[in-house]
């Protein structure tokens, strides 16, 4: 089987929620309110390095934890292009001691998930409000990785 992710509304666009979302013949939305984002930037940004792809990877793991027992390929939209090799690092990083330690990273590529993508289709939907996300991720959970 195959994941897509999406994103919609950036992380680095503080006054706007952010949804990541994945599809194959399951799907699942996570948010991150604008202002556990704000809150997180403001108080880390001189702290932490790569405030804004940590986050996205934080993101992506939540909205994908309980789906990687399943032996699928995950496909990540590009949306920090220059960055999927650090992205890709603190997500792995986060599944193979949180979920799954024998995680093949080979599993998680990037590239272009087009309009028609589901996940592309769930993420507008929830970012449009049209759609109730499945998880809204809290401060304490995402500074819970992010430490």
């Amino acid at each position: 089987m195959h994941i897509e992710v999406d994103q919609s509304g950036k992380i680095e666009q503080l006054n706007k929620d952010t949804y990541i979302a994945f599809s194959n013949h399951e799907q699942y939305c996570v948010k991150l309110p604008k202002d556990v984002k704000q809150g997180i930037v403001y108080e880390y940004r001189t702290k932490v390095r790569q405030i804004v792809q940590k986050l996205f990877a934080i993101c992506v793991f939540y909205c994908l934890k309980d789906y990687l027992v399943r032996k699928e390929l995950i496909t990540i939209d590009l949306e920090y292009p220059g960055w999927e090799d650090f992205i890709k690092r603190e997500l792995v990083f986060h599944i193979k001691r949180n979920v799954h330690s024998n995680f093949d990273n080979k599993k998680v590529r990037f590239g272009l998930i087009g309009k028609e993508s589901k996940a592309h289709k769930l993420a507008l939907r929830t970012f449009r409000e049209e759609e109730k996300p499945n998880k809204i991720l809290t401060k304490s959970e995402v500074l819970k990785w992010l430490k």
